[in-house]
């Protein structure tokens, strides 16, 4: 309404403005000249206005010069002089400047009447209010008219809604009536019902899948709402728990627990309650028939997805089968299966509980390091299974001569431990050596024979020794080693000579690998010779070690331990190829005569290597030596071991046309029923026997006597150690075949019994050769 009026305003001033310059503007020369009449006429023109009330023209003086009233206003005259502006008036008036050259010459005043707008304005008020009521009336029809269009397809919707709520029934769908905006609110309200059913489809499988897999679950699950009340568990809970149909509450399930578990288990708890921490233990059960169960317990807090707490979720196995076989693993882990001592783990484990109590307590303590003798061979000879049987009994007789709280091990094939807690002397440790070496001579009855076994034991004390278990460890076998070196079936003490004798034994154990692999080994050969006619029938090979910084080393000094490391069959595999090769170039030259030997020692275990005749065979070929011209010795003690495979073993050689001699006859234990078995072409007398001829007569007539078996068995006979003119005269009266010693020629190089065998050679055939 502000706005009409004020537009209807601006539009009167305006019309007044542009009619008020005009006249103005048209009574500037009537003015000037002071023509009234003219004046009155330009006033006239305000008539076709009814609006206006009156114009006046004054003067430069300001008097009036001219007027014009309207008809309906002639009260209303113009002042004498140019009234003064008031704007506080009803009717709209406005001055207005006559000029003549931009001078002023006279003023113009009109007054118009607010009666026009004011009619207007009432005009414009009645149509505005018969629009607004026509507005108003339009409205509550359509109004009414969109009450069935919009209220009734809502009030649908709302009633669907309603029913789909009470019933829970999410196939009820609305109805779509139109095509237009509710339309497709239909649809998507359609469409939100399909997704819920088809969740909720999903979800009754899921929850149908869930209740199938707890019930034939192996796992037993549970379930506790947020008030401590047991709510749900399936089938297998009931069976782990023993139980039928009966949903226990909390705390009776509580009181299952085994008394050692319970208060870990409801610290467990309280932490899951309180502090939302899971739960993942290993209890027992005491079910309602007294058996005792292992469970594994898995237990959490169950919130809803704005965090609220559900109750808790668990779930228990059946753990009793793999608890037992773990004990049953921890058995195997600790203890020996064969023997059911402790086994190398444990009795680490007790060393060092045992070392720590010592140095507590200020007592004792021994360690006893045992090594059975001659195991393999028993182990080899009857079989593995009569090996279990004795070690089984070796077991028994050692647990039954120590105190309970003593620990008896097996730590690995024949090897036993033995701790002594609480000694108080050294002769106490004594006394229990002594009760096992004699337990232990008793035979021992396997498949019908009686084995007479016995062990070496090496003794460590503490502190005395050391108080640190791997020396402790370290210092019993070497005790246990010095004491096989000292005969078997004895004990000795550990002391540091001991010690560093050992330790010099492993040092030259490692120097003589270096020597192998830097071939520091050289040959000498001592010549054997015809007792008939003084003519050279061979040469024994002996090998000597050039040692870098100890000089020349003799066989005696390195040998011993090349046997008991293995090193052995790499030396003698090296010395069979070697004297081979260097002695087949004499017999090529033909310095030596075609049917002389060289003879090769083979070492114990060279003799067992079941690669030896391959290795032969192999030497032969290579080296292109006739098979004749090669003798192998053996010695006595060693095919005294085993009697059946050493024929078996010496059958095989012979079949490659090699020769055998028996070394150091006489010197074991030797039969005649076996000896004449053996495929022996060569018998060694022992210089033993040789060298007290002729003060020894006993010594003379076994040699004697030797010798004369040996031709009885078509053997020759060859005697070692010849060094006097006695001992030959007493050989030759005797019929020996062959003698090899100083008194013909110390060992030499190869080129030194190259001179030898010349210069023999040309002595005997020229007839100047004596001894």
């Amino acid at each position: 309404m502000s706005l009409e009026y004020y537009l209807s305003r601006q539009d009167t001033e305006k019309k007044l403005t542009v009619l008020g310059e005009v006249i103005a503007d048209r009574a500037t020369a009537a003015l000037t000249f002071g023509d009234t009449a003219l004046l009155e006429t330009n006033l006239s023109t305000l008539k076709a206005d009814t609006s206006i009330l009156r114009g006046c023209i004054y003067g430069e003086d300001q008097k009036l010069a001219a007027s014009y009233i309207a008809v309906d206003h002639l009260k209303d005259t113009c002042p004498d002089n140019v009234p003064r502006l008031n704007r506080n008036t009803y009717n709209f008036s406005q001055y207005f400047t006559i000029s003549r050259d931009k001078t002023p010459i006279g003023t113009l005043f009109i007054e118009s009447s607010r009666k026009d707008l004011l009619q207007r304005f009432n005009q414009f008020l009645i149509f505005s209010g018969i629009i607004i009521l026509a507005a108003v009336v339009l409205a509550l029809f359509l109004a009414n008219q969109l009450k069935d269009v919009i209220a009734r397809p809502m009030r649908d919707l709302s009633n669907t809604l309603r029913q789909i709520v009470n019933d829970k029934d999410y196939s009820i769908r609305a109805v779509k009536e139109n095509n237009d905006e509710l339309g497709d609110l239909v649809d998507l309200f359609n469409g939100m019902l399909i997704t819920i059913e088809d969740e909720n489809v999903s979800l009754k499988a899921s929850e149908e899948r869930f209740r199938k897999l707890t019930a034939l679950s192996p796992v037993g699950i549970f379930q506790v709402d947020p008030k401590q009340k047991l709510q749900y568990v399936n089938q297998r809970w009931r069976d782990i728990h023993g139980l039928t149909n009966e949903l226990p509450d909390l705390q009776d399930w509580f009181e299952m627990i085994n008394p050692k578990d319970i208060v870990m288990v409801q610290e467990s708890w309280n932490r899951m309650v309180f502090d939302q921490e899971s739960i993942a233990l290993e209890i027992r059960l005491v079910r309602r028939d007294n058996a005792h169960t292992w469970i594994h317990l898995l237990a959490s807090a169950l919130h809803d997805r704005d965090g609220e707490l559900l109750g808790y979720l668990g779930a228990i196995s059946d753990i009793s089968e793999l608890k037992a076989a773990q004990i049953q693993m921890e058995n195997l882990a600790f203890y020996d299966p064969l023997t059911g001592l402790a086994n190398r783990r444990l009795f680490k484990n007790r060393l060092e509980k045992a070392v720590k109590s010592v140095l507590r307590s200020g007592k004792s303590m021994a360690l006893m390091f045992l090594d059975m003798d001659q195991f393999k061979r028993i182990n080899d000879t009857l079989g593995h299974d009569a090996g279990d049987i004795l070690l089984k009994a070796v077991a028994t007789r050692l647990n039954n001569t120590v105190r309970e709280n003593d620990t008896v091990s097996r730590i690995g094939g024949d090897e036993f431990t033995i701790l002594l807690t609480d000694v108080q002397q050294s002769q106490d440790v004594l006394v229990v050596a002594e009760k096992i070496l004699k337990a232990l001579s008793r035979p021992i009855r396997i498949k019908g024979q009686d084995i007479v076994t016995s062990v070496s034991i090496g003794i460590t004390m503490t502190p005395e020794d050391s108080t640190d278990v791997n020396t402790l460890m370290k210092n019993a076998d070497l005790a246990m080693y010095w004491a096989k070196e000292m005969g078997r079936n004895n004990f000795q003490f550990f002391s540091e000579d001991m010690n560093h004798s050992i330790l010099e034994h492993l040092a030259l154990e490692k120097e003589l690998k270096e020597a192998i692999q830097r071939n520091q080994f050289t040959l000498v050969f001592q010549p054997k010779v015809s007792l008939f006619d003084y003519s050279t029938t061979g040469v024994e090979t002996l090998i000597r070690w050039e040692h870098p910084e100890k000089g020349l080393i003799t066989p005696d000094h390195f040998i011993p331990v090349a046997e008991e490391t293995g090193q052995i069959i790499d030396i003698g595999n090296w010395v069979l190829e070697q004297a081979c090769r260097q002695i087949s170039s004499l017999l090529r030259e033909g310095i030596l005569p075609p049917t002389a030997k060289v003879a090769v020692n083979l070492s114990a275990k060279q003799f067992t290597d079941p690669n030896l005749v391959q290795h032969i065979r192999t030497v032969l070929e290579i080296t292109k030596i006739p098979p004749q011209c090669l003798e192998l010795e053996i010695t006595e003690s060693t095919l005294m071991e085993d009697v059946e495979t050493a024929i078996a073993i010496m059958q095989e050689i012979k079949s490659t046309g090699v020769a055998i001699a028996i070394d150091d006859f006489g010197t074991g234990y030797s039969s005649l029923s076996y000896i004449k078995r053996f495929p022996i072409d060569v018998l060694k007398v022992d210089r033993s026997f040789v060298m007290d001829i002729p003060d020894d007569k006993n010594d003379m007539a076994i040699t004697a006597a030797v010798i004369a078996m040996a031709h009885k068995l078509s053997m020759n006979v060859v005697a070692e150690g010849v060094e006097t003119r006695e001992q030959l005269q007493f050989l030759r009266q005797n019929n020996c075949d062959e003698g090899q010693g100083y008194l013909f020629s110390r060992p030499l190089s190869l080129g030194q019994l190259h001179r030898f065998l010349i210069e023999n050679k040309a002595r005997r055939e020229n007839g100047t050769y004596h001894i």
